[in-house]
């Protein structure tokens, strides 16, 4: 029997069980977009899991897989 393998996962993905509905968050992509915004929560489609965040020009999803850094705006 071989010995099952795990995938190497980005850090900031591990950590998003702690984000807080309702908190605001700037995120950085691996491209170096920048996003701050209001925490919505996540959600999938057609398979992409991407972060909800809303600003004072509508909502923005950013996918999961993207992320280099999550950061809490609270002060």
């Amino acid at each position: 029997m071989t010995a099952r393998t795990t995938t190497l996962r980005n850090p900031v993905t591990i950590n998003l069980n702690h984000l807080a509905i309702g908190d605001t968050y700037q995120v950085t992509t691996e491209e170096g977009h920048t996003a701050i915004g209001e925490y919505l929560g996540i959600e999938v489609a057609y398979g992409d899991w991407m972060m909800i965040l809303r600003n004072p020009d509508g909502s923005e999803t950013i996918l999961l897989e993207q992320l280099a850094d999550v950061q809490d705006m609270a002060a």
